[in-house]
Formats: C-alpha cells, structure tokens, sequence
C-alpha cells in the first residue's frame, strides 16, 4: 500500500523536517504515527497524498510510493480516489458553500451519478450524526462540527488509505467515540488507517503498529504495548499533577442571564454563574453547545443579546475589549485567529507593550516554559499547529492579565507540553492567577481545575467541585465514552 525509501525533505524556507524516513505500509493495517511537538508527523503524512511536493513546494529526496504510484509524479488530483488525508486544520480543508456540496464534492470530482453521490452523503451525514448540518455554512460550524465534516468528505469517497492528522483534536469525548467506532467499521471493510495523533492515553484496540517519529526520524517502530511504556518514559503520555485546592477569593467575573444569539439562532440562553479572585475553572460541554461563544463575551469581544457580563464591577460591554484586554486574557481555540505580526518574537512582544507590560524575567521564563526561543525570527503562520497554540498561549500570560481564559490549550499539544502546562497552571494559581480553560479534554481538566461547568445546549447544565461533577457527567448515559482529544467550538 505505502512504501517509503530514505524520504529527506526540506520546506523552501530551508527548514529540514524529514531526515531520512524507511516506511512500508501493508494494505489493511491501523497504524498510529506519534511523537513530539514538531517531530515531522504532519509532514509525513502530506507526503502519502502528494501534498508534499505539490502544493507545499520544497525539497524532497528519496520517493514515496501509494497503490504503485510514485507521489512526486501525481498530484494530490490524482491520487484521491487512492489515498484520502484529513488535516489537523479543518479550515484549509473546507470551501464549499453548504456542509452538504462539501460532502458531495470529492464523489463529483470522482464522476459518481447523481444518484450515488446523494445516498453516500446521505449515509455519511447519518454515520457522523450532522445531518442537522447539512444546509449549513462550514464557517458557521464550532471546531469540533467542521472536524466531522472534513472527515465524513473524505470517508464518504471510500479510499482504500486513509490518513488523518489529529483526528480527535476538535472532538468532545461523544464525537471522539464515534469516530472510533467509525474508523473501526471502515478498517474491518479492509481500508488501511493511518492515524497520526498526540493522543496516546487510550490506544484503539485495532491499532496493531504504533510508529514514533522524532526530529524527522522513526525511532521506535513496533505493536501498541512495547512501544507504551517508551512513550510514558519519554513522557509522550502526561502524569499530570493534582489540581490547585485553595478557596477562592471575591467575586471576580459575574455572568448574569446571558443570552447570545447568532443569525437568528439561540446560542446561549439564560447563562449565570460567578468565577471568584484565584479561582481555578474548567468549562466543559460538547461540540456546539456554546463555550466559544460564551468565552468571547468575557472580554466584550461580543456583546449580549441580553443579559449581563461583570467584571470587577464593571459591565464588560462598555467597557469593550481593548480596555479589557490587560485585565482578562483569552487564547483562542484557532491560534491563526490571534496572530497579526511577522515573526514569533513580534508576536509575543505586542501584547506587553500594548498595555504597558515592561519585559521582565518572568517574560523569559514563559518563552523557555514554552520553548519557543528556536522560534523567535520565524513567521508564526508557518509553523506546526502545536507550535502556533504554544505561541498564542504565551502572547497572552505575557500580558500578565488578572484572568486567564484557555480555549482547548491542548489541542495538537504532545504529553509532555500538557504535563507541562498543567504544572505552570497550578504553580500560577498560587500567586493567584484566576483562570477558566476550555475543554475536551478531561484529564487535563482534572488536573488543572477544582470546579467544572458543564454547558449544554446553550445553559448551565452542572456547576460544582470537579469530581461531583464528573461523576454525575459519568452517570448521564449522554457523556459516557470517555474523553475528547481537545478543541471545541465557535458557536
């Protein structure tokens, strides 16, 4: 199915990611590709549809080799019906007007009849649950519904390789179950998976090879349980710390009967709850039910519909966001959104000096927490999309706001980045950083968060210490299934 010899490759800007790669891919295995943060996993898996070279440009050495077809000589055109990619950034995969003509577009381009284009949408709207979506606009969908339609569009074309780059990052944890179950389905019908992720606590039992991949290199090559423990060792999988168990201090944030709408539709409807000085918050619920769209009003980035936000006293609306800016600090779900100068060092300065934050020691010590020195000169655009989530992370804690707002902070993060973070949460909240992170993620929620609120469709559903609400969470049939990998909403 795959076979890839001595593979070298260098982006045009010269940056050498692929350092000599040797894979070969049976047809009907599951494999996993891992590793760390900028280890070249993304790149390897452009290469399986010609991606790279076509679109991205470079330098490439050796030859990658798909059911018989060399990838330097056929387009990624050309080899859609044979090798499907899913790409961590659902955005520069979606175009179409409707969720629909975006299913429907690759059976077109395949020239499929009318006829058997409109039953494989219809049958890939069922399978991913978003029929409901169907006449919707993908850039009005949250993170986690465009994720499942970039998915279904390529599924719905049955290529016998699959590959998808971080699939489970937008997903909450009943959207990351089913795509399990999907991807089960489709490999016992005989398609090759390939799956490359960050998300290694819980293995797919099918999954038969694991490969990790670092500094462009496949060092570990082998099944699931001899290659876990290295993974634990190398810290690939986060032991995370116990959460912060201080009490909070004085009402900080007061969110009174807040309700959104957007194109006529109900967002948030009637929302209240109070986040005190210090305290340590995780906001979580399912793709689409509105934390995005609640976390922009914190900052007066959006305006309610009706309702009331408060901070400090103050009504955040009036105020408006770039009064509110040093005060509460948000890091959004899509880094590409926070991102307006030309190098990474730029980028994490404007923030500081737009609110008269001198640079300091502690300035430093968030840019080596978050290892981004190598980075300084670079464009922030053209980095991998860990590496951008870092960045906007950091861009914000410079600003030293009193408040801290995380949207997903460990999508397309590896372990040892969430361990990491985890730790610089907890350490902050003793100094009495009030934070609330949103998330899929479950886990990290856990170890960074004493209280959760849970949202569902658009209200308040739980509100309380972590473990009571998990446990009534777990007891819901609706949120059995475990945990997403990260990512969330715009709704």
């Amino acid at each position: 199915m795959i076979r890839i010899q001595n593979l070298k490759y260098n982006y045009p800007s010269g940056e050498k990611v692929l350092a000599g790669i040797d894979l070969s891919v049976s047809s009907g295995e599951y494999m996993l590709v891992c590793g760390a943060n900028g280890s070249g996993k993304s790149t390897l898996a452009y290469t399986f549809n010609g991606l790279i070279p076509h679109h991205f440009g470079g330098t490439l050495e050796g030859s990658v080799n798909v059911s018989g077809l060399d990838t330097a000589f056929h387009p990624p055109a050309e080899l859609f019906s044979r090798a499907g990619l899913v790409l961590q950034n659902s955005d520069a995969q979606l175009f179409s007007a409707t969720v629909e003509d975006e299913l429907a577009f690759g059976l077109e381009s395949l020239g499929m009849e009318p006829e058997e284009i409109s039953a494989r949408v219809r049958k890939a709207a069922a399978e991913f649950e978003i029929e409901h979506l169907l006449s919707s606009a993908p850039s009005r969908l949250s993170g986690g519904e465009r994720k499942l339609v970039s998915i279904a569009s390529v599924l719905d074309a049955d290529p016998p390789l699959v590959v998808l780059d971080e699939p489970f990052a937008n997903l909450d944890w009943i959207g990351s179950e089913n795509l399990r179950r999907i991807l089960r389905q489709v490999h016992r019908l005989g398609t090759t998976v390939v799956v490359v992720e960050h998300v290694l606590e819980d293995f797919p039992a099918e999954v038969s090879r694991c490969v990790v991949v670092d500094q462009g290199r496949i060092i570990v090559d082998g099944p699931p349980e001899e290659v876990k423990p290295m993974l634990r060792a190398a810290r690939l999988i986060p032991c995370y710390p116990e959460p912060p168990a201080h009490a909070a201090g004085p009402p900080l944030l007061r969110v009174e009967s807040l309700k959104a709408e957007k194109e006529g539709r109900v967002i948030l409807r009637d929302v209240s709850f109070r986040i005190g000085q210090g305290e340590n918050v995780a906001l979580v619920g399912r793709n689409g039910c509105g934390k995005t769209t609640l976390v922009k009003h914190l900052n007066g980035l959006l305006k309610p519909s009706a309702g009331k936000v408060i901070y400090r006293e103050h009504d955040v609306p009036g105020r408006g966001p770039s009064r509110m800016a040093s005060l509460v600090g948000i890091s959004f779900q899509n880094p590409n959104d926070q991102f307006f100068t030309s190098s990474v060092g730029e980028e994490l300065l404007a923030g500081p000096r737009a609110v008269g934050v001198p640079r300091s020691g502690r300035f430093e010590e968030m840019v080596d927490l978050f290892q981004l020195k190598d980075f300084w000169d670079r464009s922030p655009y053209r980095l991998s999309e860990g590496e951008k989530k870092r960045v906007a992370i950091c861009s914000i804690l410079a600003m030293e706001p009193e408040m801290l707002v995380l949207d997903e902070p460990t999508a397309g993060q590896d372990g040892r980045f969430r361990e990491s973070l985890a730790v610089s949460l907890n350490r902050l909240a003793q100094t009495g950083l009030t934070t609330l992170v949103v998330t899929h993620d479950l886990e990290f929620a856990s170890a960074v968060a004493s209280r959760w609120i849970l949202l569902e469709d658009g209200v308040v559903a739980l509100d309380g210490p972590a473990a009571e609400v998990r446990r009534r969470m777990r007891a819901c049939r609706a949120y059995e299934g475990g945990q997403g990998g990260g990512g969330d909403d715009q709704a």
